[in-house]
């Protein structure tokens, strides 16, 4: 990798932007062990199908989640497993700030 410290800033502010909004935070942990389909995520993060498909887009557009179709049914899943590992990271450096 061979990117200039303006491209990895921009990068991880990007990145920082998609968890901005706690309801994607409740999407990442509700999808933490396994692909779930967008009715059990919506029941999981208390939110309305409507809301809940557009964070799932959103994150999808961002390279977060991945989809698939299994006949009428999408499901949703983590493109890199350590996402969830590395938010809980943040949670800990922030701790210990306080």
């Amino acid at each position: 990798m061979n990117e200039t410290s303006e491209e990895l800033a921009e990068r991880q502010a990007d990145i920082c932007r998609v968890f901005a909004n706690p309801r994607r935070v409740l999407i990442l942990w509700a999808v933490a062990e396994s692909e779930k389909s967008v009715t059990d995520i919506a029941e999981a993060i208390g939110a309305s199908l409507q809301n809940t498909s557009q964070h799932l887009h959103f994150m999808k557009e961002k390279g977060i989640l991945y989809s698939r179709r299994e006949a009428q049914t999408i499901y949703y899943g983590l493109v890199q497993t350590d996402m969830v590992a590395n938010c809980h990271l943040l949670i800990q450096a922030h701790k210990g700030d306080q």
